[in-house]
């Protein structure tokens, strides 16, 4: 095969890999879709040829120190889409998939097909098939406690010492400011954690800032 054809068709396949990966995104309204992973995929291929090509072949450098920019250089794209909102952290799924994408898009340039193909199928299937089985796992229903207090940052590290002190694991944490006041919703793991909290409530009702808990 000319080399330029096979070249050409390592670049289309990334490409193509990229807008397949992208697509599902896409579908899912999330901020990195079509364009995004396209690119990704189609720049990490590129910069894989190049590196081997004319770096490596040419002028005898080390293929390898090229490429592996892309990780770190996807790392600081991919560190863009997360935001922390109060306790919840969105973004990291989209970040993983652009480097995921990037590692699809190395592996298309250096000529690997079977290992950026199934890379792009398992990476659908992760992120349409997990989601599904994530959704079905999130209906479970989790007892917890609903506490008002006034808003302060301080009576948050009373909490979390609160927490600690008992030694429990929480399944979410969620705080809400609305002008004074702060309602922090505590999601427990276990009946059992949330009956030691029920019987330790009266450390934390001591504090000044608090003002009223349910449990649910």
């Amino acid at each position: 095969m000319n080399e330029y054809i096979d070249l050409g068709i390592r670049l289309t396949s990334a490409m193509f890999a990229g807008m397949v990966i992208g697509y599902t995104r896409e579908k899912l309204n999330r901020p990195a879709g079509l364009r995004t992973h396209s690119l990704i995929t189609l720049g990490s291929a590129l910069i894989t040829i190049l590196s081997a090509n004319i770096f490596g072949n040419i002028y005898g450098g080390d293929p390898g120190r090229v490429t592996a920019q892309i990780v770190s250089g996807i790392g600081f794209l991919g560190a863009g889409t997360i935001i922390k909102t109060g306790f919840s952290v969105k973004g990291l799924t989209t970040a993983a998939t652009m480097w995921v994408s990037a590692a699809i898009g190395i592996a298309f340039g250096i000529g690997e097909y079977f290992l950026g193909i199934l890379a792009t199928i398992l990476s659908i299937v992760i992120i349409t098939l997990l989601r599904q089985i994530e959704t079905f796992i999130s209906k479970k229903e989790f007892k917890k406690c609903i506490i008002l207090a006034d808003n302060s940052i301080d009576f948050m590290k009373k909490i979390n010492k609160w927490i600690d002190a008992m030694d429990i694991s929480i399944n979410k944490l969620e705080c809400q400011k609305e002008d004074n006041q702060m309602r922090v919703v505590i999601e427990f793991s276990n009946d059992d954690d949330y009956e030691k909290a029920k019987t330790d409530v009266s450390k934390l009702s001591k504090q000044e800032e608090f003002k009223e808990i349910n449990f649910l």
